[in-house]
């Protein structure tokens, strides 16, 4: 049984665990034990929490110099899978290759998150945010005043602007509910997700939406084939790749997709045979792997295939985001159009008739 973490969970983020792997593979493959290569990376370490992680696995690697024992004692920095990953690689005699495959998903993943995504949906969300606050202000402030100026008149409005009033009434009388209703779906839907089955077919919905869905299968399939390319390359077993690759997973729906392709290999299904099986999967990477077995050339057919996949993640995102913000000054038009043609017909109605 491991031992408590000697270092507390709010001492290290486990975001700064890409930049971890990535220094020590770099030791590690220069020649550097484990022990001695997190002595070096303590000397000039200016972050609290990583020279605290930092002198936490120098301890350990003190009583045991297995460094996938030492970060197993810190289960909130390290999950079960990255431990067990960084185990195969120790048994192969590859840890530098093992942490270097850590530290190439960690940039993957922190790319996919904190970047792509961001610049997509930032600016398109912040114009509908603002479009939806200005119309709300005119629903609830504006056409009651134009109501009141109508009604003066006497005569029959046109359908439209009947239409608008309507909904401003609506607004004015549950605005409360409609914005309690705005703060609950978000909230309920995460809900939703983390409730055994609903997240699978709700994750299942959103790998159908145009644009959204091909980019998370494309950095999926990049990642899933980096990682088979690193443990063909260093012997490492590919179900350990695969383990770590599914703790990873958001989506349920992919993760069901990973962990069915790994069961199917730790029962001795060829890699290219398993893969076939998963509808998800692109079947050409199933063929490209038959390809390189023949040739004894796996690792560079997967990491090929990793590279087109990658570029394929980042230029889908690309043409995802001009679409999304034509949709968005597409969608500002009609809203910011209906209103205003609306308002203005019984003006024009009137004109006519005086």
């Amino acid at each position: 049984m491991n031992a408590p973490d000697p270092v507390p969970a709010t001492a290290f983020l486990p975001g700064l665990a890409g930049d971890l792997f990535r220094r020590l593979a770099d030791l590690t493959e220069g020649g550097f034990t484990p022990a001695e290569a997190v002595a070096v990376l303590k000397e000039d370490e200016e972050s609290s929490r990583m020279s605290a992680m930092l002198d936490a696995i120098g301890q350990d690697l003190e009583r045991e110099p297995s460094l996938a024992q030492a970060l197993g004692r810190h289960t909130s920095s390290f999950s079960a899978e990255t431990v067990a990953l960084v185990r195969a690689a120790e048994a192969q005699n590859a840890l530098a290759g093992g942490l270097a495959m850590l530290a190439d998903d960690h940039d993957r993943r922190r790319q996919s998150r904190s970047v792509r995504l961001v610049i997509a949906l930032g600016w398109p969300l912040f114009l509908l945010g603002v479009l939806a606050l200005l119309m709300m202000m005119l629903i609830i402030f504006v056409i009651p005043a134009f109501k009141e100026v109508f009604s003066s008149f006497g005569a029959d409005l046109p359908a439209p602007t009947l239409f608008i009033i309507a909904i401003s009434e609506i607004f004015v009388d549950y605005w409360w509910l409609i914005f309690a209703l705005l703060i609950a779906v978000p909230f309920g839907i995460a809900w939703l997700r983390r409730r055994s089955g609903s997240g699978t077919a709700l994750d299942a919905v959103l790998l159908k939406i145009p644009g959204v869905g091909r980019y998370l299968v494309s950095m999926l399939v990049g990642r899933l084939t980096a990682l088979l390319a690193g443990a063909a390359a260093h012997g490492i077993p590919y179900a350990s790749a695969i383990a770590y690759l599914q703790s990873t997973l958001g989506n349920q729906s992919l993760k069901a997709t990973v962990a069915a392709l790994g069961r199917d290999i730790e029962q001795g299904t060829p890699l290219p045979a398993a893969w076939r099986k998963q509808a998800a999967l692109p079947r050409k990477i199933a063929k490209m792997v038959e390809i390189g077995e023949r040739t004894d050339r796996v690792a560079p057919v997967l990491a090929r295939a990793a590279r087109v996949y990658g570029a394929e993640a980042v230029n889908t995102m690309g043409v995802f985001r001009q679409v999304l913000f034509v949709a968005t000054y597409i969608i500002i038009a009609i809203a910011v159009g209906i209103v205003v043609i609306a308002m203005y017909l019984p003006i024009f109605k009137m004109g006519s008739v005086i």
